[in-house]
């Protein structure tokens, strides 16, 4: 083996410290971008928002006319969930059946007991409520 072939490298403190500076300075560099980038969309967001009530205010500033769906559209623009109403339905569903009874009030009973224990796929959501309010059997 030549003398060559064996040589330590040799890091001095000095040049660990000087990486460490450099990786630093790197990191420093992409935060403040990304810093920039935060400032420059709030700058966004304020004049979103300002330019929304500006619109919205009459000259007097006194009056606003301001709906959901303009809300809705703000907050879509800035990012942010949208306003939700609460709106209400009925459904109904009609079976038509034949059923073997020894008189009416049996036969309903019949119906009534067999349709109160079917099972509805109805998925009301997280927020949302459901309630059974009635069952009518005619004959």
């Amino acid at each position: 083996m030549s003398e060559e072939n064996n040589q330590e490298i040799v890091i001095s403190p000095l040049d660990v410290v000087q990486q460490e500076i450099n990786r630093l300075k790197s990191d420093l560099d992409a935060e403040q971008v990304r810093v920039r980038s935060y400032r420059d969309d709030l700058f966004k967001l304020r004049e979103s928002v300002h330019q929304f009530f500006t619109d919205a205010f009459d000259s007097s500033y006194e009056d606003a006319t301001i709906n959901l769906t303009d809300v809705n559209e703000l907050l879509l623009s800035i990012g942010a969930s949208q306003l939700e109403q609460e709106f209400e339905g009925r459904v109904t569903i009609s079976y038509s059946f034949t059923v073997k009874a020894e008189d009416e009030d049996n036969a309903r009973e019949k119906v009534e007991s067999a349709v109160s224990g079917m099972e509805y796929n109805f998925d009301a959501g997280n927020d949302d409520s459901y309630s059974e309010e009635s069952i009518e059997v005619e004959f």
